[in-house]
């Protein structure tokens, strides 16, 4: 069976990042915190389903305008400075292979291997049994450590090969592979192959249950020069090799007034840090409950994560949680943070009026340790660090990074038409004080969204 599919994404967003202190050097220039840029994203794919083998292959137009480019200062003031940074110019456009692979199935299709270029989500190699078990899992596991970048334009994909065993209880998976570039950089068609990236999972699934153990380790030894950490050493080659271990939990349990969920994930570190010795952790635990029979199916969620930071940026010991290569945006919706020296204390709402869907929530963050950095990013996106991946601005000994309100609203128009809405605002606590004003981080951003 042979399937196309055809996808156009053009996104309109608007930044009025915190206010930078002014510079004491008249003749210096101070990053402007408020621009709007657009942006397209078009997909041609096809995709062949055989009985012993899948072919899939798909081509990506991507087309930046109205980059800013005065948006640094200190660090990168929104995305849209990133993007510039990696052109150079208030433009970026790109014709990029996407995917490629051929997957080879045993018989009773239970076993596969796959090859070529193609996406991967950390915490995703299964689906669930049930839809609401996999909705949740989707919403609140996948893509913590390894993703695609899905809110970048150009994204990220993986060169390599993945190896599954599939059985009515359990699923096992292995994979081996390099990311490609990506994110913001629009050099796309090309693979990073100093940074190498080995997975393993073993999940144990019923309907409306998931267990998961996990392991990945990653490589990076990317020529240039980048340290983004809390020594505040001169940059140097990159030189990091870190293992990690963990696992997970999902379950979904049906009630008369709906159904309840809870979330567990842990995960810990240990291996090299530019010649350190690096051990890290980091704790997630989340609980909620959607009421599936009264108006507007309400799902209201609570959670906590922890993610280790470092202590003392003068010993021989890194303890700052590394998140790899994750889809960042998934658990940050104004991305202005990643997961990484963080206490992050949230509770969302999410509400199915009629045939749209909306959603709110409320962040209350804070640094795992002043002596560390706030830290934003998704991993890697270039070979030549120009962007190390993760960039990171200093606490001063402060914890209070500051207070998120969002929302998102999904609005389907016609079957294969939406738009898609977000806004945000985040208030500047003690961190984000000693380099900005206490103005308030605005953001918005609408999408029109086509898909056959």
């Amino acid at each position: 069976m042979v399937t196309g599919t055809v996808s156009n994404v053009t996104r309109v967003e608007s930044w009025s990042y915190f206010q930078p202190y002014a510079n004491p050097d008249p003749e210096a220039t101070v990053g402007d915190p408020d621009y709007t840029f657009l942006g397209d994203r078009a997909e041609l794919g096809v995709r062949v389903d055989g009985a012993r083998f899948d072919l899939s292959g798909a081509f990506n137009y991507v087309r930046l305008e109205n980059l800013p480019t005065d948006a640094i200062g200190p660090g990168g003031l929104g995305t849209g400075a990133f993007y510039f940074a990696a052109t150079g110019v208030s433009y970026s456009y790109q014709l990029y292979l996407g995917e490629l692979t051929a997957r080879f199935k045993s018989t009773d299709h239970q076993t596969s291997f796959t090859v070529g270029r193609m996406p991967f989500s950390s915490g995703g190699e299964v689906r669930a049994g049930s839809f609401s078990l996999q909705h949740l899992k989707s919403e609140r596991l996948h893509s913590r450590l390894i993703g695609n970048f899905e809110w970048s334009y150009y994204q990220r994909r993986f060169d390599g090969a993945r190896f599954d065993v599939d059985r009515p209880h359990w699923h096992f998976n292995l994979w081996a592979f390099v990311p490609t570039q990506g994110g913001y950089e629009e050099s796309t068609n090309l693979s990073m192959p100093k940074v190498q990236v080995a997975a393993s999972s073993f999940t144990l699934k019923s309907s409306n249950v998931e267990w998961q153990g996990f392991g990945y380790w990653y490589r990076d030894r990317r020529p240039g020069a980048a340290v983004v950490d809390n020594t505040f050493s001169p940059d140097r080659p990159v030189d990091i090799t870190i293992g990690t271990v963990g696992g997970s939990y999902a379950r979904v349990l049906p009630r008369r007034t709906g159904e309840y969920d809870l979330v567990a994930w842990i995960a810990a570190q240990a291996g090299d840090w530019y010649g350190q010795s690096h051990r890290a952790a980091s704790v997630a635990v989340e609980a909620g409950h959607r009421w599936t029979r009264t108006p507007y199916r309400p799902w209201l969620r609570a959670g906590y994560l922890w993610a280790s930071g470092d202590r003392n940026g003068e010993d021989q010991r890194h303890a700052t949680f590394f998140q790899m290569l994750p889809s960042s945006r998934k658990y940050a919706l104004s991305s202005v943070y990643a997961q990484m020296n963080l206490r992050d204390a949230f509770a969302q709402l999410s509400i199915e009026p009629r045939r749209f869907q909306a959603r709110i929530e409320v962040h209350a963050l804070h640094l795992a340790s002043g002596a560390d950095l706030w830290y934003q990013g998704s991993g890697a996106t270039a070979s030549r660090v120009r962007y190390f991946g993760f960039s990171g601005r200093a606490a001063f000994g402060d914890t209070a990074l500051g207070t998120i309100v969002e929302g998102a609203v999904d609005v389907p128009i016609l079957e294969h038409w939406s738009i898609n809405g977000y806004a945000g605002t985040m208030s500047a606590g003690d961190v984000v004080r000693h380099q900005f004003t206490d103005k308030r981080l605005w953001l918005w951003s609408v999408e029109n969204v086509i898909r056959f």
